[in-house]
């Protein structure tokens, strides 16, 4: 067993008929076949450590039909503890009868009923008259398997000894099993490549339980595994890794549990799902905390492949751009679930703000940006990137003091227009909601004005009334140069009926 607890006593009572048959039953097929309770041999003994005990056991067979003979070797203090427990036991069958039974709680909590005979241990009594039950027979086993530093492992109608670990791949069929874990093929892993998985590696076998962090269950595979493996070390033959996404360039894939999780997780006290959520929380805690470059999205893992990871990512180009030329320069682990730029931008936006806006654009234009940490990147990097490009246009037009709404649209589109044509013009517009009616038609009449046929947001009829009313007079604005800019300002102002003026 993995852990040995206390056996409780609770007393006495009448048998009942059914359980008398049973162990009755069970008692006749001890006496006319003790081979039953030895263990098969699976190690590389130079004498095996069972061979004593049941040489005393051939040994009852000439007093095999005298329960009081038996019941004398059952007393007899200082014996096998084996040999006693098998006296006992066959006993009843050469009784015939069960008058009373004593009963034990479990380890577990469940109560057990059985026979008490001679001066033998309730542990043993139990395990050798329910010796068809492969939990239950461990009792039985488990003090001369820790005496003599063997493995034992009980499954189905087998009890299987070995003096190294060595464990039978039918024992982790039948223990696993038990599980409610239902993997393709009836085999031990559930094959879904995740973020986190957490393996239960059985060296003699060489092979793992292997369940991924979707698949995992509040339940502990290991206490499944340990649950009919007798050893003074179980889990000398085990190891027990969470393999994970979330490692440096050149790190190691997984975490092996050690130390009072491994042991609280033998006895169930941990479970698989909320094992490898802590390990996977501190792993990727670990990852984001540390200065190298890095790049995890949902369950791949890009190293430090800036190229491949900027290739899976998804989204407007002043996002990719930005992200680009800012880590090329600065050392950042990203760990994002989807593959959406906007996402890696916003995982190290509110302390990197300034710099990634420096990077796609200059610092002089990050400073006059503000203090933007909380703000959403990518309209933010759209509006550093138009100040950025009419920077050299504007210096050569007038600066409007609290400009209105209208103003500051007709200002925004003309610059933008004078630094990088319609193509700038068409972004700054593009990028920006158009619910305002009023400046709906503001930025239409741009748009005609520098020759965009089609309007591609909706406009009613009114407006596009006055959009073609305001185009020769967007034209002016745009055609203007510094010496009649705030003129041809104000003349569009007024065509707009804003009410405006600079």
């Amino acid at each position: 067993m993995a852990e040995k607890k206390r056996m409780r006593m609770r007393g006495v009572k009448h048998t009942s008929k059914r359980l008398e048959d049973e162990l009755l039953d069970r008692s006749k097929q001890l006496a006319s076949n003790p081979g039953l309770l030895r263990p098969a041999c699976a190690g590389d003994c130079r004498k095996c450590a069972f061979d004593k005990s049941f040489k005393s056991i051939d040994g009852l067979r000439k007093i095999i039909d005298n329960p009081e003979a038996l019941i004398k070797e059952a007393s007899r203090f200082g014996g096998d503890d084996l040999v006693r427990a098998y006296a006992g036991t066959v006993s009843l069958s050469a009784a015939g009868s069960i008058p009373l039974l004593a009963t034990a709680k479990l380890p577990s909590g469940e109560p057990i009923s059985y026979a008490v005979r001679g001066t033998v241990k309730a542990d043993k009594l139990i395990g050798c008259q329910y010796f068809d039950d492969p939990k239950l027979r461990m009792f039985l086993y488990n003090d001369m398997i820790k005496k003599n530093k063997l493995h034992l492992y009980s499954f189905g109608e087998n009890v299987v000894c070995s003096d190294k670990p060595n464990m039978p791949e039918e024992y982790l069929q039948d223990t696993f099993w038990e599980s409610p874990y239902e993997f393709p093929d009836d085999g031990f892993a559930c094959g879904h490549d995740a973020s986190a998985v957490l393996e239960v590696r059985i060296k003699s076998l060489d092979t793992a339980i292997s369940v991924c962090e979707n698949c995992a269950k509040s339940v502990s595979s290991l206490a499944y595994v340990v649950s009919r493996l007798s050893a003074v070390d179980p889990l000398d033959d085990i190891e027990v890794r969470v393999r994970h996404k979330y490692h440096k360039p050149g790190e190691k894939d997984y975490e092996v549990v050690t130390g009072d999780v491994l042991k609280k997780y033998m006895v169930g006290l941990i479970t698989d799902a909320s094992l490898i959520s802590s390990v996977k929380r501190s792993k990727m805690g670990d990852l984001k905390d540390s200065d190298v470059s890095a790049y995890v999205i949902g369950s791949k893992n890009y190293g430090d492949d800036l190229d491949a990871f900027l290739s899976a990512l998804s989204g407007d180009d002043h996002e990719t751009d930005a992200l680009r030329k800012f880590l090329t320069a600065n050392p950042r682990a990203i760990v994002v679930k989807s593959g959406k730029a906007s996402e890696a931008l916003n995982a190290i936006w509110e302390n990197d703000w300034k710099e990634i806006i420096a990077a796609h654009t200059d610092m002089a234009t990050a400073e006059a940006m503000g203090d933007v940490s909380k703000n959403q990147p990518l309209p933010t990097l759209i509006a550093a990137y138009d100040r950025f490009k009419t920077a050299g246009v504007s210096a050569s037009l007038p600066e409007f003091k609290k400009p209105g709404p209208v103003t500051a649209v007709a200002d925004r589109l003309a610059k933008a227009y004078k630094a990088g044509g319609k193509e700038l013009l068409k972004e700054s517009i593009e990028t920006r909601g158009l619910k305002n009616g009023k400046i709906r038609t503001v930025e239409a009449s741009f748009l005609m004005a520098c020759g965009v046929e089609d309007v591609t947001f909706k406009l009613t009829p009114s407006e596009k009334d006055l959009a073609d009313y305001l185009k020769p007079f967007a034209k002016n604005l745009i055609d203007a140069d510094g010496t009649r800019y705030a003129e041809a300002m104000n003349t569009y102002l007024i065509a707009s009926s804003s009410g405006e003026k600079v």
